[in-house]
């Protein structure tokens, strides 16, 4: 029997499950087409997908009260079955699919939040409160997960286009147009950031390369431009909001394996005191306080707070960054207002520089850093490599 008719069919009723899910459904249709789908658990996969419309319909005749939690309980559902599916997928997949789910949520929500940075609807707070709010409870509080010092060891270079200059033409000049960080009028350093060199081949560094790409450099058309190395004045206060050197499911396992610790530590105890372990078998209530306290005593509640934070910067660094190539000015003002903002912010917050992703190539990890004040690193002398590309 060819069962593809009927998956199709499911999976149509699938993507049209929730009109505000959309996106986050059409991404679960498109990876049980692409992953979970195999030939030989079709016949299963038609029943178990018709059994969870049916389930769903049924109990969610009205589709406003469906949520992102709904959606994850039909994920769950497809990894219990998954031996039957697709024997080939560990429980991994299904758990990068659950943050797959949730980082499509995150577009829609903070990408709509991210466009108006300063509106607030009712009954939310804006983006830059909500920022604000985990910046001043966690990153703030906590420096050495979030903030990095600039060290003499730390590789930055600038690119500029030609041949045959000093240092003097690394130096910015003042800024007339509208940068990513930084609106008309407003001077910043722009330079790629890495704390260790590294080469991306034989000719040039991965900072050389990020440099070019930055200046929309076309590889192979063998055009001039000249690098130079640029050391700290400042140790400065560096906020890291690139992020694209982990990927959320990594963030959640960091938790999740806390969480293991934990209960390890209790189970552990608890095993270690036979009579107290006899006792709480036959009083569920004395076993429920025993646990609520253990867990009270060994939980690092900065440790929570950290992954927390941690996985909503992953998430907003996720949906902010995209390159912008209009060279509109009006249409770049729109594009980069939001970063304009949340700069001015930050740097009321005695924030010095921001760390932040390459978003021109996707070939290697690549990052920038921006420093709001452009004395905070200078030119290295003999630092000055020419370059055809």
């Amino acid at each position: 029997m060819n069962y593809a008719p009927i998956i199709l069919l499911e999976l149509d009723r699938l993507e049209r499950f929730s009109d505000k899910y959309k996106s986050e459904l059409m991404l679960l249709s498109k990876n049980i087409r692409k992953k979970i789908w195999t030939d030989s658990g079709s016949p299963f996969l038609a029943l178990l997908l018709r059994t969870i419309n049916e389930t769903f319909d049924f109990y969610f005749q009205d589709k406003s009260k469906i949520d992102l939690d709904v959606i994850c309980e039909i994920i769950c559902i497809l990894a219990k079955y998954g031996l039957l599916t697709n024997p080939t997928l560990d429980t991994e997949y299904y758990h990068k699919l659950l943050c797959d789910i949730h980082m499509e949520n995150a577009r829609v929500i903070i990408g709509k939040k991210w466009d108006n940075i300063l509106a607030a609807e009712e009954g939310s707070k804006s983006f830059i409160d909500t920022f604000g709010d985990v910046y001043d409870n966690c990153i703030n509080q906590q420096k050495g997960n979030f903030f990095h010092e600039l060290k003499n060891t730390d590789v930055l270079c600038r690119a500029v286009s030609g041949w045959g200059h000093d240092k003097a033409r690394f130096i910015p000049w003042p800024n007339k147009t509208q940068n990513r960080w930084n609106p008309p009028g407003k001077t910043y350093l722009y330079l790629s950031f890495a704390e260790h060199n590294e080469q991306y081949d034989k000719s040039l560094s991965i900072n050389e390369y990020i440099c070019l790409k930055e200046l929309r450099a076309e590889e192979g058309k063998r055009n001039k431009y000249s690098t130079c190395l640029f050391q700290p004045i400042n140790k400065g206060n560096i906020l890291d909001l690139s992020y694209n050197d982990i990927e959320l499911y990594e963030i959640d396992k960091q938790l999740d394996d806390y969480s293991d610790d934990i209960q390890n530590q209790i189970w552990n105890k608890l095993m270690s005191a036979p009579d107290k372990f006899e006792l709480y078998k036959t009083n569920p209530r004395k076993l429920k306080n025993f646990i609520h306290n253990e867990s009270k005593t060994r939980v690092d509640k900065n440790v929570i707070a950290h992954t927390t934070a941690q996985r909503y910067l992953k998430m907003v660094c996720e949906v902010i960054y995209k390159k912008v190539d209009s060279t509109d000015e009006a249409e770049k003002e729109k594009q980069y207002r939001s970063f304009h903002i949340l700069s001015s912010f930050l740097e009321t917050k005695g924030v010095t520089g921001i760390i932040y992703p390459c978003t021109r190539t996707r070939k290697i990890i690549g990052k920038n850093l921006v420093l709001f004040n452009p004395n905070d690193a200078v030119p290295i002398d003999n630092s000055i490599r020419e370059i055809e590309f």
